[in-house]
């Protein structure tokens, strides 16, 4: 049964692990690795720790036909297509730009729940977005390559479709540890086939470069992906997206600390207005599950639609 408080805990500790992966990968690429590699490696060198962990748990490998049709477009168009993008945006702007960019997604995956999935937009939820929105746009920097800005929009775009797909699918009604084996058996090969396609496939990585790669895939594939899942399957998919946004943050400290990368007051500003927003969110969805929303007129005479579920 969902739990909405699991669901934010999950959601928030995913999206800060989300954030420390990016600043550890860019690290790798002065180390002889880049984007594809980076997205394989992350595939690949957690099938075998997911593979014990579902053992261990004795839980069947077995998956019907439709869910691993869904699987595969689910890892195809949403993770491989994400982590490629993402990872070579980091290649032109800063990674803190290029996670803030990526989080358009949240107001398309909310856009995208209600018009597909006839989610009800509260106006708290709309609250939320604007002031999340707010945040982002104060990391936005003049002169930056639009090359960069049309990447990690489209890496934004990818992973909305990711987020819906898992939810309308079902797949977010896997085990969560099950779940993420079959995406990284998906993103490995696509990955390294999108390298050898672009001539970007290498194995020439130094010893410090292997290292923070087998890190950051482990963290990335094995606790994000599977805490986010977690947190998808509690909290729903527009939810999961706004407490996502603790991921820029986190990106921005990180490039601080370890690439470099500046902060402004105006972007602790805008630190400030996302975690406002999750603030927000977190305590409205918390009184929801305590006192669940008559379905009555609103006061201003609008009536509240009928669940689709």
């Amino acid at each position: 049964m969902p739990n909405t408080f699991k669901g934010i805990v999950y959601t928030i500790a995913s999206a800060v692990i989300f954030g420390i992966t990016p600043v550890l990968s860019k690290l790798t690429y002065s180390m002889g690795s880049n984007a594809s590699m980076a997205a394989c490696f992350r595939g690949l060198l957690s099938l075998p720790v997911l593979l014990c962990i579902l053992l261990a748990l004795r839980i069947p490998l077995k998956i019907t036909r439709h869910q691993l049709v869904s699987v595969i477009v689910c890892g195809l168009v949403g993770s491989t297509a994400t982590a490629i993008t993402l990872g070579i945006a980091y290649n032109y702007i800063p990674v803190g730009m290029a996670t803030t960019l990526h989080f358009i997604y949240p107001v398309l995956t909310t856009a995208a729940s209600v018009v597909f999935l006839r989610e009800k937009l509260y106006r708290y939820k709309v609250v939320a977005l604007v002031l999340a929105t707010a945040g982002i746009a104060t990391f936005m920097e003049p002169g930056g390559s639009l090359v960069g800005i049309l990447l990690a929009l489209s890496s934004g775009a990818f992973y909305t479709f990711y987020i819906i797909w898992m939810d309308k699918s079902g797949l977010k009604n896997l085990n969560s540890f099950l779940l993420t084996f079959y995406l990284s058996l998906v993103i490995g090969p696509a990955s390294a086939l999108y390298g050898a396609l672009t001539g970007q496939f290498t194995l020439s990585l130094t010893a410090t470069g292997w290292a923070l790669t087998a890190v950051s895939s482990l963290l990335g594939a094995v606790g994000a992906m599977t805490l986010f899942q977690l947190g998808l399957r509690h909290a729903g998919p527009s939810l999961a997206s706004i407490l996502s946004m603790f991921e820029p943050i986190t990106s921005v400290l990180m490039g601080l600390l370890f690439l470099g990368e500046g902060i402004s007051p105006l972007k602790l500003g805008g630190c400030a207005l996302i975690l406002c927003s999750v603030a927000l969110i977190a305590l409205h969805q918390r009184g929801e599950v305590r006192r669940p929303e008559p379905e009555v007129p609103e006061p201003d005479g609008e009536k509240t639609p009928s669940s689709a579920r």
